[in-house]
């Protein structure tokens, strides 16, 4: 038998236009949750709290066809979208109680995740000993890192670190559905293809992960046109199941080995290189150096205060879009200086409860540091 796990991550940051969010809701949410709701498809599905926040604010009918959803399996993420191997500890904990949480307010007993989806997949071996002692069971990672590293993808056994399973997404094919998919028929009957020459004909599984914004937002129709009959495709054919991530440590062994660090978007030249997260922490990216030495410095000043209002503010500075739009290739002035102005409106916030003005200040001079407040050019930030 060949499994076939499919896994939708959707996300709209805290600093996004409430419009662009209505939007997308209308194209992407409604119809994916409508088909969700009632296909009965076992499907897995990252829904961020940053999201849900939006979407109760707009009284979204998204959310309440979700939480009638009983044959998807919802996992658990940061709740605004953190790096989780670029911020602490403490903060990664904290994120997972708070998507734990807020989501279970809104959608209910249906939301009971085993498992962790690490915002954009981006994994270290540090990650797993922390969601093993808050009880989850599984994680996700892109597998290019792994195939980098010399080793075949594993096809029937499930790496597995400090007793967590971490199951690695298809790159090949998450990435072809996600850019060049059309025929979601065709497309099943390919993958099942594929994975016979990969696999043989023993039983293997195969994981495919995306954002769900692919359905209907950046690709209009696509929840009618490609997602339907993809679904449906598998669920008819006799040598292919569709079963929901957590299932899959059920089912196949167990390969305990480390996973080398990565994300969905990491590239086997970055890897090459020794980077594995270069979209939101490039060494020789001044836009992140800049950043980062900022959002930290605001982060040790928030911990020393003991008010929501402050706490609050550091959950959202965290979001991870600041330093993606900050990347070669992507750079957008506009969305990195949103990011600024959360961690500012965050250093303000500790202003307001503790007095310190000295920790104003030097905010405010770190912020001045970083190119795109200066007015230097992404070919300058990217200089070394």
């Amino acid at each position: 038998m060949k499994y076939i796990s499919l896994l939708l991550h959707v996300y709209q940051p805290p600093t996004q236009d409430i419009r662009l969010v209505e939007r997308i809701d209308r194209e992407c949410y409604r119809p994916l949750s409508g088909l969700l709701a009632s296909s009965g498809h076992g499907v897995g599905l990252n829904i961020c709290y940053s999201l849900t926040e939006h979407l109760e604010r707009l009284g979204s009918p998204t959310l309440e066809r979700l939480s009638s959803a009983v044959d998807l399996e919802f996992t658990d993420s940061g709740a605004y979208h953190p790096i989780f191997p670029l911020v602490d500890r403490e903060d990664v904990v904290r994120q997972l109680r708070l998507n734990r949480e807020g989501n279970s307010r809104v959608l209910g007993s249906v939301y009971a995740p085993s498992g962790v989806f690490p915002p954009e997949m981006a994994y270290s071996e540090a990650l797993p000993a922390v969601f093993r002692s808050l009880g989850y069971c599984w994680t996700v990672t892109d597998d290019l890192p792994w195939a980098s590293s010399g080793r075949k993808v594993p096809c029937d056994s499930i790496p597995v670190s400090r007793g967590v399973s971490v199951l690695l997404r298809s790159n090949f094919w998450s990435n072809r559905i996600s850019f060049h998919g059309e025929d979601g028929s065709k497309t099943a009957d390919e993958i099942l293809s594929g994975m016979r020459k990969w696999t043989g004909e023993g039983d293997a599984y195969l994981l495919i992960a995306m954002d769900g914004e692919t359905f209907g937002h950046h690709r209009r129709g696509a929840v009618e046109n490609f997602l339907a009959p993809f679904l449906e495709r598998i669920e008819v054919n006799p040598d292919m199941e569709l079963v929901t991530p957590g299932r899959l440590p059920d089912i196949f062994p167990e390969l305990p080995v480390p996973v080398p660090s990565g994300s969905w978007s990491t590239t086997a030249p970055d890897m090459a290189r020794g980077v594995p997260w270069p979209l939101w922490d490039d060494p020789d990216n001044r836009i992140h150096a800049h950043l980062w030495k900022l959002l930290r410095e605001v982060r040790a000043a928030a911990r020393s205060c003991t008010s929501e209002r402050v706490a609050k503010h550091a959950d959202k500075m965290l979001y991870s879009c600041p330093f993606w739009w900050a990347s070669e290739g992507r750079f957008d002035a506009l969305q990195v200086r949103r990011g600024l102005m959360a961690v500012l409106e965050t250093a303000r916030a500790v202003y307001d409860e503790t007095g310190d003005r000295g920790m104003l200040d030097s905010a405010l001079t770190s912020a001045f540091t970083v190119p795109v407040v200066t007015g230097e050019d992404i070919a300058d930030a990217q200089e070394g």
